[in-house]
């Protein structure tokens, strides 16, 4: 599988350096270095969402002290920017627009090409996820699609929001976004139910995490779907 992540990283940079020469543009190339910078808390986020652990500064410091494996991070180079960039692209192309119903059709796109993501590694067992206690019918994949989803289209809002600038200032917005991203999705917006999971609440507790927590990305994907449509403006 570490051949697959290689050949298609391969390409991807391959494919981002011809557009990058024929537009004239550093944004395709910069957008796949910010997806492997996204891998550095890629440790983290495993403890958060996984019940079989219990977190404490000592953990914390442990995870963010151990490299980030190999395949995780020839992954990360094209997991989150890969739809964007396709996206992106459409959009220079002139086969996509940005308003609001493009704008969720995208997300839902998104979150589609997650999934099938989610069930090829599964399938594949390129990853496991622990024994969850979530609610009966929300699986752990699911929700980790919705949250990539999210962090991918918002990284699209970030493309069509910086393709304009100077090359540093488009350098210092893309390159630290997906890492930002995730921080915030999985972090802030995943706080109400990594904490009910890692604090051993009750099924009712872990449910009402787990609605807050969907409220809360819910919430996030209208606020990058206005940003999105104001940029049509």
């Amino acid at each position: 599988m570490e051949l697959v992540a290689t050949l298609l990283l391969i390409g991807c940079y391959g494919a981002a350096a011809y557009l990058a020469w024929v537009a004239g543009t550093p944004i395709y190339l910069v957008a796949l270095a910010a997806g492997h910078v996204s891998a550095l808390a890629s440790p983290l986020w495993r403890v958060l969402y996984g019940v079989n652990y219990n977190l404490d500064l000592a953990t914390v410091q442990i995870l963010l002290g151990q490299p980030v494996p190999l395949q995780v991070l020839l992954g990360a180079g094209w997991y989150y920017p890969l739809p964007a960039l396709v996206v992106y692209y459409l959009y220079t192309t002139r086969w996509w627009f940005p308003n609001a119903i493009t704008g969720v059709v995208t997300y839902m796109v998104f979150l589609l090409c997650y999934l099938l993501v989610e069930s090829f590694g599964l399938r594949a067992q390129v990853w496991a996820y622990n024994a969850s206690r979530l609610p009966p019918g929300f699986t752990a994949p699911l929700l980790a699609a919705i949250m990539s989803a999210l962090i991918a289209y918002g990284l699209l809002y970030v493309l069509l929001a910086v393709q304009r600038s100077t090359w540093p200032s488009m350098l210092l917005a893309i390159l630290p976004a997906p890492l930002l991203l995730s921080v915030l999705v999985h972090g802030l917006l995943g706080a109400p139910l990594w904490l009910a999971l890692l604090l051993n609440g009750q099924p009712w507790v872990v449910l009402a995490g787990l609605v807050s927590t969907l409220v809360l990305l819910a919430w996030a994907v209208q606020i990058i779907t206005s940003g999105i449509k104001r940029l049509a403006a």
